[in-house]
């Protein structure tokens, strides 16, 4: 099972982690939804960035500076 974890980069300071253990991803618009083993989701609006299948990681830009 391949799960990812979810980074903002922002400009200032080292990326922020949002989620971990990310099994879904799904952009509609702006919105990216992203969805853990556990089935939490999370929804932020933001661009998505880049998907790192090595590295596990997904980058989203765009976002506020306090995302939670």
């Amino acid at each position: 099972m391949c799960l990812s974890t979810v980074y903002a980069l922002g400009t200032e300071g080292p990326p922020r982690m949002l989620a971990e253990y990310v099994r879904d991803l799904r952009v509609t618009g702006d919105v990216i939804t992203f969805t853990d083993i556990m089935g939490k989701e999370t929804r932020v609006s933001g661009v998505l960035q880049r998907v790192d299948l090595v590295k596990n990681a997904i980058i989203i830009t765009g976002l506020p500076p306090q995302v939670t």
